[in-house]
């Protein structure tokens, strides 16, 4: 009877160090599946005024709160593919939204749109909006990394004026905050692609 009772104490004793156990590996192995993709507008153009339309392919809208857009692969430290990196939003709806911010900050009465009419005064059309992410967990960090490509055709009235192509590339390890570092690598290449970006589109849609 003795035996018995301090068998059964045990149970208690031994399920509370293996979840405390499982507890501590997850936390190691913690990444972000879905990442936040609000962004803070980083260039310093001003003076912009009037109607600007930024336009991106109507298959890059998303139709419904159901789908999620694979933004990039997850990996452990074998390089092996573990999960992928999700988003509410399409590369090119949070490459629009970036421009948009920016252009909003600039001063003009910013526009999305999916098609361009051939009647606006000034359009930014997204022509290639790529965002590549990674992260690696690891289990004492994890690192991220993301890419970010961007094609723009600037039209003037109707006439194609200027055709550009910007890439940014951001990385970081993290230890803390790891369900934030995909958020963040992304923030940064695209405020890398904007600090290039908005400048010269600017001067040249002021021309």
């Amino acid at each position: 009877m003795k035996t018995t009772i301090k068998e059964f104490k045990l149970v208690p004793f031994v399920l509370v160090i293996a979840v405390a156990g499982m507890v501590l590996v997850s936390g190691c192995a913690r990444y972000a599946r879905t990442v936040n993709t609000f962004y803070e507008p980083s260039a310093t153009v001003r003076s912009g005024s009037g109607n600007l339309y930024i336009v991106i392919p109507e298959s890059q809208k998303t139709q419904s709160s159901d789908i999620k857009w694979v933004l990039g692969n997850i990996k452990d430290d074998d390089n092996k593919n573990i999960d992928e990196v999700y988003s509410s939003r399409s590369p090119a709806e949070i490459i629009q939204a970036a421009f948009g911010q920016e252009f909003k900050k600039a001063g003009y009465t910013v526009i999305p749109a999916t098609k361009r009419t051939g009647s606006e005064q000034r359009v930014l059309d997204l022509t290639a909006s790529k965002i590549e992410l990674e992260q690696i967990s690891d289990v004492m960090d994890i690192k991220a990394k993301c890419r970010v490509l961007v094609g723009v055709d600037v039209f003037k009235n109707g006439q194609l004026i200027k055709r550009l192509q910007y890439e940014a590339t951001s990385s970081k390890t993290d230890v803390k905050d790891r369900d934030l570092l995909a958020g963040s690598v992304l923030q940064d290449a695209l405020q890398s692609i904007m600090l290039q970006a908005a400048p010269e589109l600017q001067s040249i849609l002021n021309r």
